[in-house]
């Protein structure tokens, strides 16, 4: 079995409080606040709190760095 994954930011340190692990590929990242930019995961998952939930679409991540096309009617405006 592999080791679980472990997600790099250079411009965050450690994740203090609660945490968020993506449902597909276990990375862990802070918790978002209502109304906070969403997370945009490794995998091509993104989370965002609407304030009652968490919400989820998938887009692929491509390079250069992309919203989903239907992230407004997905989230609100962010």
């Amino acid at each position: 079995m592999s080791k679980p994954a472990v997600t790099y930011t250079a411009s965050a340190g450690p994740i203090t409080g609660r945490k968020f692990v993506c449902k597909r590929c276990d990375r862990v990242y802070a918790y978002p606040k209502a109304g906070e930019r969403p997370i945009r995961c490794e995998c091509g998952w993104w989370y965002y709190n609407d304030g009652a939930a968490l919400r989820e679409a998938f887009w692929q991540r491509i390079a250069p760095y992309r919203m989903p096309p239907d992230f407004p009617h997905l989230f609100g405006e962010v």
